[in-house]
């Protein structure tokens, strides 16, 4: 499971809008809608997945082999630096083994490449962890239509020592309306210790504050200058040159919410209406809640689309989601391991779902909390497995239980 994406702002509103003595959220008047409880969207986003169990996770296959990178070795550009050390070690390619006479060997041709320079350094490497090879964070959060950068492991070579920090930071921009945003993120960054990585996500975040901004074909080239030494410390200067280009605007925005929003307008719920500014999908909540609906009424393969349509001659977006739902899947049997008979009979009347019935994966987050509730079940907890049937559409559903203490992790089934 990869955990390593950096936080994104994406400029969603919030979802809650003034009624006379009360405030309702986007999911409470999608349940007045239909009439039906849905869980909270947060945990429904972690727990009710389909495809999704809570047990042991077997052990991660970690390559023999990956790519390696550069940090902050500054003094070349990745290039320069890849092609010397392919002169230096025989065979060398763009992969290495992950044993640690590999990255030895390139941890030892890289301080002697330094000390040519006369600068006498540590250097480090670093593997990506285990869960850099399991399934996205946006799988698993049934978010995978976010655009997320992609992320690809590999070993990173870094200097520990001398210091190497971000220099003067140099914007030149021909859009002035966004400048009082971007200008205080590349501010930030100066002072602050320079890695290729932190230089990657300053250009995403300026890509975000266009986006946001209406400038969906905006260019961003950030390019770092020679280092310079001040005192123990190297500085590289950054110079960003951005061309924002036109601002996009919203032209339309349909929603077609299928058979359990049939006939019901939740174009109000977008985030962005005809004549706003086009920027993040106005469908980023939305999408969730419907997806969450579903869920909740055994839709367990429901996919949301919400593709926009730009068009660049008059700089307007628009923007359509539809539900594909999907059959109904039923619960059709339940499994229970490692209780005694009366505890699996309190868990199945508990559960609140028997075989035959619409199968909700929320029944199955709400037992966590009303065990915890239940004297016979003081300290236990479970994991779980629903395999479902595509062509019955049915899930068959076992619940594993064990003493708290115990392992238990998300594993895609």
């Amino acid at each position: 499971m990869q955990a390593r994406a950096p936080s994104r702002d994406c400029g969603i509103r919030s979802a809650v809008f003034d009624v006379p003595w009360r405030r309702e959220s986007l999911t409470m008047k999608l349940r007045h809608l239909r009439c039906f409880s849905t869980v909270g969207l947060l945990l429904l986003l972690r727990l009710s997945l389909p495809g999704i169990s809570q047990t042991a996770r077997p052990p991660v296959a970690y390559p023999a082999h990956l790519p390696y990178s550069f940090s902050n070795f500054v003094w070349w550009s990745d290039d320069e630096l890849r092609a010397l050390l392919k002169k230096r070690i025989p065979g060398l390619g763009d992969e290495i083994a992950t044993t640690s006479e590999a990255k030895g060997r390139i941890r030892n041709a890289l301080t002697l490449l330094l000390k040519e320079k006369g600068i006498v350094a540590e250097v480090q490497s670093q593997a990506p962890s285990n869960s850099a090879f399991g399934p996205p964070m946006t799988e698993l959060l049934g978010m995978g239509d976010l655009e997320v950068p992609p992320y690809t492991p590999s070993i990173i070579f870094s200097v520990l020592g001398p210091k190497v920090v971000v220099g003067r930071v140099t914007l030149q921009l021909d859009a002035e309306d966004v400048r009082s945003e971007i200008e205080p993120e590349l501010n930030g960054a100066e002072g602050k210790p320079f890695t290729s990585e932190s230089m990657s996500f300053s250009r995403r975040r300026i890509e975000e504050l266009l986006m946001k901004s209406g400038y969906l074909r905006g260019t961003v080239q950030l390019r770092r200058m020679p280092p310079y030494k001040q005192g123990d410390t190297y500085s590289v200067d950054w110079t960003v040159d951005i061309t924002a280009g036109s601002k996009f605007h919203i032209s339309s925005v349909t929603v077609d919410g299928g058979p359990l929003f049939a006939d019901k307008d939740l174009t109000q719920f977008a985030s962005g209406h005809v004549g706003e500014i086009a920027g993040i999908s106005p469908f980023r909540q939305l999408g969730p809640e419907l997806r969450a609906a579903y869920q909740e009424s055994g839709f367990a393969d429901v996919r949301i689309t919400a593709e926009p349509k730009v068009d660049n001659e008059h700089a307007t977006v628009s923007y359509s989601l539809k539900v594909i739902p999907g059959p109904v899947y039923r619960l059709r049997s339940l499994t229970i391991e490692k209780l005694a008979p009366e505890q699996e009979q309190r868990v199945r009347g508990l559960l609140g779902m028997q075989p035959g019935e619409v199968f909700r994966e929320s029944a199955i987050n709400n037992l966590y909390r009303k065990i915890a509730n239940e004297p016979s079940l003081k300290g236990y907890s479970f994991g779980f497995r629903p395999r479902a049937d595509k062509a019955a559409a049915v899930v068959d559903l076992s619940l594993t239980f064990f003493k708290e203490g115990g392992e238990s992790s998300v594993t895609i089934k």
